[in-house]
This record gives structure tokens, sequence and C-alpha cells, in this order.
């Protein structure tokens, strides 16, 4: 077998996540084979050396991935289609995914305004909206209308759903191992709620260091899980993974990586204990060192694992 792989593992967990959301829509008995789909994607996330396993026909050695999954995973590698994916994707209009994220439309909608609007994205959803065009349309009216563009106009940093800790670390996995995986990324960290292992967070907040922190955010959003995205300032983002995590990344230069992890992880309580620790000390935060320890034994107090930065 000599052929030049057409999907990485990213490339190839993004197109498992989409047969599983399809088959999710489908509905019935589909919903279970969602499930083997989505494992499968999480599984082949994890492999370090994807092609020896393709190529000595060793993918069923991968946890709950049978002959089935395997054949897909091995279709996606070699070819960068699978047969699955392209029978859903004919079942369903255009964008059905991403549309489908939008509270408040079914299937039959989705399909009714690209069958009658051409819709194929929340852009052009949001359009026809504005153009008051969707209200045309039997059974949505302005008021549906309304609150579809209320919805869709949401910020994307406010569009949370908790998650739980086994999602969020496995999430925050996959962005960590593409991040690192940067020209330029020198350290790359989790922070937040998941780092002080709360049982579910809102985000997956993830602290990186780099010289050019716009051109790591650049790269990073070309991630082929991510649905959607949002700048937060030139040096963070807020992205929506496929699996539902919402995921904030903040670039900072080398010198603020270590202040920069100790303010996003702790809890609105530990923090307002540093800075007063700070102010009575008359430093400044961001002038303190560049190990999180070493800021702790410059504050004078002992130091606190991230678990334990709750108040």
């Amino acid at each position: 077998m000599s052929e030049k792989p057409q999907l990485d593992r990213f490339g190839i967990a993004a197109a498992l996540q989409e047969i599983a959301q399809l088959m999710e829509l489908k509905g019935g008995q589909y919903r279970f084979k969602a499930k083997a789909y989505n494992a499968g994607a999480r599984a082949i996330q994890g492999v370090a050396n994807l092609d020896q396993l393709v190529r000595d026909d060793r993918l069923t050695t991968l946890p709950r991935i049978g002959d089935a999954l395997a054949s897909q995973i091995k279709q996606l590698y070699l070819t960068g289609e699978s047969s699955v994916l392209s029978g859903l994707r004919k079942e369903f209009p255009k964008g059905i995914v991403e549309l489908s994220a939008v509270p408040g439309l079914s299937v039959e909608k989705i399909r009714q305004l690209h069958e009658a609007l051409g819709i194929t994205s929340v852009a052009e959803l949001k359009a026809a909206a504005e153009a008051g065009e969707v209200r045309k349309l039997k059974g949505f009216g302005p008021k549906t209308e309304q609150r579809l563009l209320e919805q869709i106009s949401k910020p994307v940093e406010k569009q949370k759903r908790r998650l739980h800790l086994h999602h969020a670390w496995s999430t925050a996995e996959q962005a960590l191992d593409v991040l690192k995986s940067i020209d330029g990324v020198l350290d790359a960290s989790v922070a937040g709620s998941l780092r002080r292992w709360e049982e579910t967070v809102e985000a997956v907040d993830l602290v990186v260091s780099a010289n050019n922190p716009p051109a790591v955010i650049e790269q990073f959003l070309r991630f082929p899980l991510i649905l959607s995205s949002q700048m937060d300032g030139p040096n963070s983002c807020f992205a929506h993974f496929a699996d539902g995590a919402l995921v904030t990344v903040t670039v900072v230069p080398p010198k603020e990586f270590a202040v920069t992890l100790l303010v996003k992880t702790g809890s609105e309580a530990h923090l307002r204990r540093l800075h007063e620790h700070a102010e009575r000390k008359k430093l400044s935060l961001a002038s303190l060192p560049r190990t999180e320890r070493q800021i702790y034994k410059q504050l004078r107090m002992d130091y606190k694992p991230s678990e334990l930065r709750e108040d």
C-alpha cells in the first residue's frame, strides 16, 4: 500500500462526527449507530500512528471500532471520501449540520428554507431573515423570523452548554494537539474551571505561549472540527467544535504565559485574594515571574495546585 494519505486523524474525526450528527438527525435506530461513530471519532483523535494501523489493517484493535467503521476510516484516510457520509449528505439539504444547531429549526424547516430560499448556512439564514424573506414561508411568520434572528445573533461566547468533565478533557486534548503542532507555539495548557477539575464546565479554556499570537489564532481556526468562531481581540478567540464544546483560546508572548495561565485558571474569589496580596506588596501581577510557583512565592503565599484555586 503506497497511497498518500488524503486526510489526517483530525479530518477523519471531523468526517466521523458529521456522520454521527446526520444519523442523529435521521433518528430511530440510527441514533445507536451515531454513538458508534462518535466513539470512533474520539478513538481516531488519540491515535499516534494512524498510518501504520491503516497499512497493517489493524484499525479494529482500537476500542469500539468494528469492521464497518474501520472500512469507513480506511476510505477516508486513503481517498478523503466516505460512502456512508456521501449517502447521508444526499438525504439532507446542504448545511443541515450547521443549521440544525439553531434552536427552533427542525429538519423539515431546514429543508423548506433550502428549497424555497436556497439557504445552506447560518449566515445565509440571517441575511434572509433580515431581508424579511423567512416570514413569507408557510409555517414561519414574523414572530418565528424574529426568534431565529435573536438566536443566531447571539455572540458565540454566549452560546454555551455545560459539558461533563470527560467530554471537556477529550475536546481539550484535541485542541492542544492542534495548537502544539502549529509553528511558533512554545507552550499550551488547559486553564479555567476544567483545570480546576470541576465536574461540569461551560467552556474549554486554553492558554498558549507564542511570539506571534495572531498567526497562531489564524492557523488554529482552520481546524476542521471547528463549526463556527469569533475573535475576542487580536490574541484570543471563541470556537464551537463539532462535538458541541465551546473552546476559548488566548495566545500571549512567553513572558506573559505564567501570569495569564494563573489568571485564566483561578476562580473569581481566588483571583481577588491574589490581587489583594499583590496590592499590599505594591506589586503588579503582570510584572511577576515566569512560573506559577514563583508568582505564589513572590506574593508570599503557599503554592495552590490548580484544583484548589477556588477561594
